[in-house]
């Protein structure tokens, strides 16, 4: 199957700015005459199927955008890029764009009935928000996309990376490798990102033939009851003398404690334990040995986000969509051929 053509695609060909290629699709008048058709040639020679080639007119729109963030990644510089993203190209189509972070664990329901009051043109929530709070946002009818989450009975836009097919490549990894005892952590009651990934894990493991080994299986209790993450809730469950070969981590965090952990105990990462995180943060690349992790796209999913949000301005009525990004396997040094454990 033919390669999707992206945003990205077409400004490493030309060597510009994603920005500038999602502006130059658009019309907008800050781009040259010159930059606007090199893009649109680029974009029909690459097949470029994204948003449309044909407008040569940039249409503005008014009203404030909230973006939703959960306060506890807002620092993060994935949660900060993409929230740039963002803000260019809406204030771009002059919207005033907003950035609220939210505390989950907190009562929110002085800030969800100041942000409905303000009337916004739409809201976007970029996190694991509950259902019930998107409902509340969604009382007077804002219009209203998420990122990185989804909600299996509540019709919102939502934009978030294929984690199921994520899952695939990491388990394909570790299959090509040589690793037939292949364990998972991560916690399905935390979020519906991390059950699709467990979903996946497991019909990766059915797809290559493989024994799914419930002494393999850490479906921990991350969220303590006062609704913090605690990444390090599983070492105490982790059965050092039937650890499976490798591991997949339902997100970085867990690789990069479940890493540490192995290797203060002597059990060594790739040589006795291989492991694969999900999301690719910055902080993989500085572990020992750096890890390899599932790439979460979040500037792509983010310039999606935007060509919907103003899609969904348009066509109010229209049902909801839900966009599916393909993520990628960046490879580093955290898995190698099985080994016999060593230590423990």
């Amino acid at each position: 199957m033919k390669k999707k053509t992206t945003l990205q695609d077409i400004s490493q060909v030309l060597g510009i700015s994603v920005t500038a290629v999602s502006k130059a699709l658009r019309g907008h008048k800050s781009i040259s005459a010159e930059t606007k058709r090199l893009v649109l040639e680029t974009a029909k020679k690459l097949d470029y199927k994204g948003q449309p080639i044909n407008a040569l007119e940039e249409k503005t729109y008014k009203g404030k955008v909230y973006i939703i963030v959960d306060q506890r990644v807002q620092a993060d510089p994935y949660t900060i890029s993409a929230c740039f993203t963002m803000d260019t190209v809406l204030k771009s189509h002059g919207l005033e764009v907003i950035l609220s972070g939210i505390q989950i664990s907190e009562p929110y329901d002085r800030t969800v009935a100041k942000i409905r009051d303000d009337n916004p043109a739409a809201i976007v929530l970029f996190g694991r928000f509950s259902e019930k709070m998107a409902e509340e946002f969604r009382g007077n009818g804002t219009p209203i996309i998420t990122l990185d989450n989804d909600y299996p009975y509540f019709p919102v836009d939502s934009v978030l990376p294929n984690d199921y097919y994520g899952t695939f490549l990491a388990v394909r990894h570790f299959v090509q490798a040589g690793h037939t005892k292949i364990g998972f952590i991560g916690d399905n009651r935390m979020s519906s990102t991390f059950r699709t990934r467990y979903h996946g894990f497991c019909d990766a493991l059915e797809h290559w033939g493989l024994e799914n080994r419930p002494e393999y299986i850490y479906d921990a209790r991350l969220v303590d009851s006062f609704g913090e993450i605690q990444f390090n809730a599983f070492l105490d469950k982790l059965d050092y003398d039937r650890l499976p070969t490798a591991f997949f981590c339902a997100n970085d965090p867990i690789a990069i404690v479940l890493n540490n952990h192995l290797n203060a105990r002597g059990i060594r990462t790739p040589d006795a334990v291989s492991i694969i995180g999900f999301d690719n943060i910055e902080a993989c690349e500085w572990q020992s040995p750096p890890l390899t992790s599932v790439n979460y796209p979040r500037e792509h999913v983010a310039l999606r986000a935007v060509e919907l949000l103003l899609w969904r301005l348009d066509n109010k009525e229209a049902p909801c969509n839900k966009i599916l990004i393909q993520p990628k396997l960046t490879v580093r040094q955290s898995v190698a051929p099985p080994k016999k454990i060593s230590g423990k």
